[in-house]
């Protein structure tokens, strides 16, 4: 009986020990979201789903923002539309992972018409808020590491063949790197077709959430109390543009009657704005180089703000 004991603490033993290391050294490149909960908690924030993930860097922006006073650094706690879409449980994560005693931060919403939609209710029925049972909502810590309540709560997002491909990588910033990209028209164009796709059948299946329009009002006069909010829009290709103006066809008047009434600012970045240097690989998705330059562009906006 003591020789299966020790075998069996040994074995878990080890086990435990792998996991860490793989936690610890590897985890931002076997999951998404995994480095997100790892990391202290923030004092400025951009919060969104997959675009502003992969399209705002926070290390660029800490530097162009620095010595004017404002409480730094930014982290990315952006997600994909399918995790966080506007909402109370959205909310909820934001606050949790929001340094409290933040007083002078910056807190970029970026917004698309998809983040205030859920799935038409079938019969009449109750809305149902397909986020709820996923990360970030189903964490109580967001900041430890390593973060075994994520690995056993989330363990089907893991994908332990990121550690030797390294296509993609989660900085400890929140920023998701893509390092995999087209290497062709052609396959830019499948690309873009398999997401264009997948709008349509939004615009099939989705319809405007007054829940969640609500809960973008309460977002907002929450983080006032933290600081200055910046509505942004990302770059996006035109057609894609066009799908989501049929679909919420007052967008932009919405976004910028908000931000009005609460004394918020909104840069709508696909309104007589240059793109040539927005490339994205997918449609709606910039690459590294525009992320990278979309960073300063929001930077230098949120600095002519700041200094009217």
């Amino acid at each position: 009986m003591k020789k299966f004991l020790l075998k069996t603490a040994i074995y878990f033993s080890t086990c435990f020990i792998i996991t860490s290391v793989i936690l610890i050294y590897f985890g931002g490149y076997v999951d998404f979201f995994y480095t997100k909960f790892t990391t202290p908690k923030a004092k400025s924030m951009i919060i969104g789903g997959s675009r502003s993930m992969q399209g705002l860097q926070p290390q660029i922006l800490d530097k162009e923002l620095e010595n004017i006073g404002l409480d730094l650094p930014f982290f990315n706690y952006s997600f994909t539309v399918s995790q966080a879409p506007i909402g109370s449980h959205y909310n909820k994560s934001i606050f949790k992972k929001l340094d409290p005693n933040t007083k002078n931060g910056v807190f970029i919403i970026s917004i698309t018409p998809w983040m205030l939609a859920n799935e038409m209710p079938k019969d009449g029925g109750e809305e149902i808020f397909r986020e709820a049972d996923q990360p970030p909502h189903n964490m109580i810590n967001v900041s430890m590491n390593p973060n075994y309540e994520y690995f056993l709560k989330n363990l089907s997002y893991f994908h332990f063949k990121g550690i030797f491909r390294q296509n993609s990588k989660m900085h400890k910033d929140g920023w998701l790197e893509q390092r995999y990209f087209p290497e062709d028209n052609a396959t830019f164009l499948s690309w873009k077709k398999t997401q264009k796709d997948m709008l349509l059948r939004f615009v099939d299946d989705y319809q405007i959430s007054q829940k969640r329009l609500k809960s973008l009002e309460e977002l907002l006069i929450s983080l006032k109390n933290h600081g200055k909010v910046f509505i942004v829009r990302t770059p996006i290709d035109n057609d894609f543009l066009e799908i989501e103006n049929t679909f919420f066809t007052d967008f932009d008047l919405y976004i910028g009657d908000l931000c009005k009434k609460y004394d918020a600012n909104y840069f709508n970045f696909n309104n007589g704005t240059s793109k040539e240097n927005f490339k994205t690989y997918d449609g709606h998705h910039l690459d590294k180089n525009g992320s990278k330059y979309f960073s300063k562009i929001v930077c230098d906006s949120i600095k002519s703000v700041l200094k009217s």
